[in-house]
Parts: structure tokens; C-alpha cells; sequence
């Protein structure tokens, strides 16, 4: 697994995620259903994918912007808005869900498998507990 910390932006598929949505960019406004549409297409919606995209959304709602720019010519710093329709954070949450189920049943999932064999397996436990509390709050805002 080439991960450097606990988030899935911490790892090489968060760094393939980055690149793919960069190439989507020049662009102010980013949408997650259109993103996680995009990405289901391509197969590159995976469990990895989707804790990256719960990271890159609760970040732009907390901090009002995207802090990465690992490519000169674009960057994320250039959002200016992260929509989500209830319909696209419900999604979102459904596959965190799924996660979460794997995390506290028998790991049937190879992310958590792979996890559950780290030493940071607590952390990152914790990490995914934490981006479902907060989606669900996000998405109980939408009314």
C-alpha cells in the first residue's frame, strides 16, 4: 500500500485521484455527482476513490478551498466552489457505509483487510468513523 498517513489523499491512488480531477480543470466549480459519475465510468470509483473524495469535500466545506497544486499548469486551488446535491452526498455515504460495514465485520473489503494489518489500523478506523459523522451532518444541513 503506498500511503504516507491515515487519509486517502495521503496515498498514491489520492495522488491519481488528485491528477484526474486536475485534468478536468480549468474549472472554479467542482461537483460531486458529476465527479463520482465521471469516475464510476471509468471504474476508477473504488473505496479509496470515494474516502478521497468524502476528504476533498469536507475539506472545501470546512476551509472554503482546495490546498493542492501538484501540477503547475493546474490546481485545485483555483475551485472556487465543491457542489453536492442530497442525492450525490447520499451516494457518497451509502459506499462510506459499505466501508464501514467491512471495517466492523470480516474485512471482506481488501481496503479494510490491508488496514486491519497496519499498524495505524486504529487511526484510519477512526479517520473513516469520523468522515461519516461528518458527511451525515453535512447532508442533515441540506434539510
Amino acid at each position: 500500500m503506498g500511503a504516507w498517513g491515515i487519509k486517502a489523499l495521503e496515498s498514491d491512488e489520492g495522488l491519481d485521484l488528485l491528477t484526474a480531477i486536475e485534468d478536468l480543470l480549468p474549472r472554479d466549480t467542482l461537483d460531486l455527482g458529476e465527479l463520482m459519475a465521471k469516475f464510476r465510468e471509468g471504474d476508477f470509483l473504488y473505496d479509496e476513490t470515494v474516502l478521497a473524495l468524502a476528504e476533498l469535500y469536507i475539506e472545501f466545506q470546512e476551509n472554503g478551498s482546495l490546498d493542492y497544486d501538484h501540477e503547475e499548469e493546474r490546481s485545485l486551488t483555483q475551485v472556487r466552489a465543491f457542489t453536492a446535491s442530497r442525492a450525490a452526498l447520499g451516494s457518497l455515504l451509502k459506499h462510506l457505509n459499505v466501508i464501514w460495514a467491512d471495517i466492523e465485520g470480516d474485512c471482506e473489503g481488501d481496503l479494510a483487510e490491508l488496514w486491519r494489518e497496519s499498524s495505524s489500523w486504529d487511526e484510519w478506523r477512526a479517520h473513516v468513523q469520523q468522515l461519516i459523522a461528518k458527511l451525515e451532518a453535512l447532508l442533515h444541513s441540506l434539510g
